[in-house]
């Protein structure tokens, strides 16, 4: 969402909006610290019209709490419009992700490949990609390829902070057979 804000705005800077709020408020669909998913988030953000606070105002604190109503700045995001994209199709998730912008994604992270992933094209052999073994949220944000590697890639913004991975982003193999789930929980979402 922030980065279709900025997109929206046509602003340089992309402002960090409040996860804590879904964490605390988002409860119809969502569970606090043990997750939460792309549709119940959005119905909630529509539900507040189409508004969220600001991280400042609503910063993350890493528990569930009392959902905060006053004294938080708030960005109007305006409508949302959202769809789902087929799962198992690359390239239709290629197509939203070059029509939309940024695409929610779930991905199977259980795996040592992913938690101590620090750079190149990341390929998982067996990576399971059901919808029940998605077990994080991110953002997918672009696509590539690797010339050394002869590869494909998935770009995708991770939450871990710019110590993890290649400054907070993952370079996952493309077209390898819906890798680790990159289809499976896909969301494009605009505002307007």
């Amino acid at each position: 969402m922030e980065s279709l804000y900025a997109i929206k705005t046509q602003s340089q800077n992309a402002i960090d909006l409040s996860p804590q709020q879904l964490v605390d408020c988002s409860t119809d669909g969502n569970y606090g610290c043990n997750g939460g998913l792309f549709e119940p988030s959005v119905e909630y953000i529509s539900g507040q019209g189409g508004k969220i606070a600001t991280e400042d105002s609503y910063p993350y604190v890493g528990t569930q709490d009392t959902c905060k109503t006053a004294d938080i700045n708030q960005i109007d995001l305006g409508n949302i419009e959202s769809g789902p994209i087929s799962k198992g199709n690359e390239k239709e998730l290629a197509s939203a992700l070059v029509k939309y912008g940024p695409i929610f994604i779930g991905l199977h992270v259980d795996v040592d490949a992913f938690m101590f992933y620090e750079s190149g094209v990341l390929n998982i052999d067996n990576c399971p990609n059901s919808r029940g073994d998605m077990q994080h949220a991110l953002a997918l944000v672009g696509y590539g390829y690797d010339n050394d590697l002869q590869k494909p890639y998935w770009i995708i913004k991770n939450s871990w902070g710019t110590t993890w991975g290649e400054n907070g982003y993952l370079r996952l193999a493309k077209d390898a057979g819906n890798m680790c789930g990159v289809t499976t929980m896909a969301s494009y979402a605009t505002l307007t």
